[in-house]
């Protein structure tokens, strides 16, 4: 039980107080928007617990919005630094203490971008930790791809 609070508090203290700076000037209005889905696979093991962070390392967007997962049990809006909004990354985390967990890839969250200017945004997305329903890091891959158009 206290890894578990461990891990939590971890997640939250950390995406709670990440703050990041304005990628600079912009033009007036957004050339166009789009959504980034990002992906934790977490193998044959339960996830529980994750943190990431998604950046846009080439581009100037802005980020307008954050939805949770595919999966019900990240399908509310992860937790992330109000601050970060408006700016070109974002630490974002989540944890479920419940029996229903996902295993194997699965979307946990969706991150919708305002895009500035004609240059193809490059989204970079780096897995601080995932973790297990006993509060135990496991092992697991992050990725991320624009979502296709509703």
């Amino acid at each position: 039980m206290k890894r578990v609070r461990l891990l939590i508090a971890l997640i939250l203290g950390v995406a709670l107080t990440a703050a990041a700076q304005d990628g600079g000037d912009r033009s007036p209005a957004p050339s166009r928007f789009e959504a980034v889905d990002v992906f934790i696979d977490s193998g044959d093991k339960p996830l529980a617990a994750y943190q990431f962070e998604l950046a846009a390392e080439v581009g100037d967007v802005k980020i307008v919005g954050i939805e949770g997962g595919e999966h019900r049990a990240f399908a509310e809006p992860p937790y992330y630094d109000p601050a970060a909004l408006q700016k070109h990354r974002v630490i974002i985390a989540a944890f479920n203490t419940g029996k229903d967990l996902p295993t194997g890839k699965t979307r946990v969250a969706r991150v919708h971008m305002a895009v500035y200017g004609d240059q193809k945004p490059m989204y970079v997305v780096k897995l601080h930790v995932a973790g297990s329903p006993e509060g135990l890091e496991i092992e697991a891959k992050a990725s991320s791809e624009i979502a296709p158009a509703r």
